[in-house]
């Protein structure tokens, strides 16, 4: 095992960010990481959530690592742990519950519309917001289009699998990828309930993992391009 993480690893590297010779070698080699033992576990209900934010920190740093002897499996756990435990213990922060201001976008109420949601739109009307909601609306600028195609892009892609194997415990197909081309690709996009009946999920499921799941993963990936959360206008 020692030899084929080393191997796997090294071949990640190896190729330039961002392209597909990388991101195939990525996803050989998270494969072979979600089978490692050793990996912090948690009994949370959004235990998947935390894996998942791990497994694109992986992505991002893994040319970081560094195998101490006597052997690169135990030492490559120890590297994901410390991230890991981090991000479980997110989990049960007091504050757990607020909302994070990239999911504030969103509507919950049937019918609204995010940024995300008018990521194709070039209409020169947007609502009227403030703060972080109002500089985000503004998609006619052009670092916000370059931001708004890179995440159509990373949706449909889904080049290392994070959004499609996060999902709901009991139905694989309310992933976040899914949700994503139909909550937000999809011209005009679907109602948040008639998803659920399609899925049959609870709705308030349905909306909770959406939020605080899938929401945050694309979150990440914007930041990853230069959005910053607490930038202003």
């Amino acid at each position: 095992m020692d030899e084929e993480l080393r191997k796997l690893i090294t071949e990640v590297c190896q190729h330039p960010p961002q392209s597909r010779e990388r991101q195939k070698a990525l996803n050989r080699l998270l494969i072979q990481i979600q089978h490692l033992p050793g990996l912090a576990r948690s009994s949370h209900p959004d235990y998947l959530h935390a894996l998942n934010r791990t497994y694109q920190w992986i992505s991002q740093n893994i040319q970081n690592f560094q195998p101490r002897p006597p052997s690169v499996q135990e030492s490559l756990v120890t590297w994901i742990n410390g991230y890991l435990y981090w991000r479980i213990r997110d989990l049960y922060a007091p504050d757990n519950d607020a909302p994070y201001s990239f999911d504030e976008l969103v509507r919950i109420e049937e019918g609204g519309r995010s940024y995300l949601e008018q990521l194709s739109s070039r209409s020169s009307s947007t609502p009227n917001l403030t703060g972080m909601d109002a500089y985000i609306e503004q998609i006619q600028t052009q670092e916000n289009q370059r931001i708004g195609l890179k995440i159509e892009q990373y949706i449909e892609a889904d080049p290392t699998g994070i959004l499609r194997n996060c999902y709901l415990r009991d139905s694989c197909e309310c992933n976040c990828q899914f949700l994503s081309q139909r909550l937000i690709l999809k011209e005009p996009p679907d109602k948040f309930a008639s998803v659920a009946r399609e899925l049959n999920v609870n709705y308030q499921t349905l909306v909770k993992h959406w939020k605080r799941s899938c929401l945050s993963l694309l979150k990440e990936f914007a930041v990853s391009l230069g959005y910053s959360p607490n930038q202003e206008p």
